[in-house]
């Protein structure tokens, strides 16, 4: 089943995304757990009270060095600043003579307070703050911190996973490039990486049908020159031998030369039907994928061909037994291929068929397949153990581009040629 392909940038947003929710409920958690532990510490009374004692001893140093009124509101304000989040309210007689964040004057009231001696005299000092507030500052940065962290490894971790699928696909590429088209291309995913694995294992298996498909050819070749070799040579050497016996003037009498200028005539066609067999073949070799025609009637296709093959096997001497009914069914072929294909077996039934025999053209229907078949009986004056059956590869090979099958049956006195069309 194929899975349904997600682009990387669709990935990588949603990856982002995710990431980001986590960073988030991770800097939202570490911050509370944060906050709650330095709250447990730090808002203690134990730690306030120590806290607001050193800073009130921090301010009476400064008043006294200084000699600060209770009513210097820039000298007041300038100490302020230099505290860490320290607040204060200066009070006498009741009444508010200072106040650093003009607070609500009865909170104060309620807290502990200082005597303060002022250069104008003493005053009390209600003093509070947010004592340790840099390490809440601390904590809510490290959390900051690993949040961002856990953001950049969980991106970092699928931008690391598709590199090294990338470079897993760049190795796998140069075992290819080494000629090894055996090991198929690693699939992983439903992006476009595995679209591209994809085609790079369809290349894959493209190369190496092209090579296997090369090396039937190239084998096929040696076997077909070989054969052709050794069919041309018996034909041409007794070619030879007769055409040197009437050039030389051995065959003094007239009927015997008219006799071996007939079998010269013989050998020459005997030749001639070798060469237009191997010209047949590499043609067929060397030709793309046929484009097949619109799906038409059998009989609208092979009624004429096979009406002109009883024609000429009976001008041949040959009689044929004709067991055709057309029924309503429709293939797609190549016009072309049909002729060449029923002038081969036409060629195969000429040189091997006994004329004593009828030839039997017979048609056969299956649920999606359409057979002609051609049988006939093998004549036991004609030699056919040493052909190369150039004719009927060129037939397999072209209903092959058709999307059909020739099968051949020899039996020892009998020779069938079956052509299957599937049906449209």
């Amino acid at each position: 089943m194929n899975k349904r392909r997600h682009s990387m940038k669709l990935q990588f947003s949603l990856v982002m995304m995710g990431a980001g929710i986590l960073a988030v409920l991770i800097y939202m958690g570490a911050n509370m757990v944060s906050q709650k532990t330095l709250d447990s510490y730090f808002t203690s009374k134990p730690f306030v009270a120590k806290a607001q004692k050193k800073s009130a001893d921090q301010f009476q140093e400064y008043v006294r060095k200084n000699h600060i009124n209770s009513w210097d509101k820039a000298a007041l304000d300038s100490w302020i600043e230099r505290q860490n989040m320290v607040y204060i309210t200066v009070y006498r007689d009741d009444s508010v003579i200072y106040d650093s964040i003009m607070s609500d004057g009865e909170y104060y009231k309620n807290q502990p307070y200082f005597d303060i001696q002022f250069e104008d005299g003493p005053a009390k000092v209600y003093l509070d703050g947010f004592f340790g507030y840099q390490f809440y500052l601390t904590a809510m940065t490290i959390s900051l911190i690993v949040a961002v962290l856990v953001f950049l490894a969980v991106c970092i971790g699928f931008m690391e996973k598709k590199i090294t699928y990338i470079t897993f696909l760049e190795r796998e590429v140069k075992v290819l490039k080494g000629g090894s088209l055996e090991k198929e291309i690693s699939i992983r995913g439903s992006d476009e990486l595995t679209s591209l694995a994809h085609g790079l294992n369809d290349m894959r298996v493209s190369l190496k049908e092209n090579m296997e498909m090369k090396e039937k050819l190239r084998s096929a070749n040696k076997s077909l020159v070989t054969g052709l070799s050794h069919d041309l040579r018996t034909p041409l050497t007794t070619l030879m031998i007769y055409l040197e016996l009437l050039s030389n003037g051995k065959v003094p009498e007239a009927e015997k030369q008219m006799q071996y200028l007939k079998k010269c005539t013989e050998k020459a066609k005997q030749m001639k039907v070798l060469s237009d067999q191997l010209f047949e073949s590499v043609l067929v070799a060397e030709e793309k994928e046929e484009e097949l025609e619109e799906p038409q009637m059998v009989q609208y296709i092979m009624e004429d061909v096979i009406s002109d093959l009883i024609m000429f096997l009976e001008s041949q001497g040959f009689d044929t037994e004709c067991r055709i009914e057309w029924e309503p069914v429709k293939i797609a072929v190549s016009i072309d291929y049909i002729i060449r294909i029923v002038n081969n077996i036409s060629s195969n039934i000429i040189k091997y068929a006994d004329l004593r025999e009828p030839v039997i053209i017979e048609m056969k229907y299956s649920k999606n397949q359409v057979e002609v078949w051609f049988v006939n009986e093998i004549s036991p004056s004609k030699n056919n153990g040493e052909s190369t059956k150039m004719g009927i590869q060129n037939i397999k090979s072209m209903m092959v581009k058709m999307g059909g099958i020739c099968e051949v049956i020899n039996h020892d006195s009998s020779y069938v040629i079956k052509i299957k069309f599937p049906v449209k």
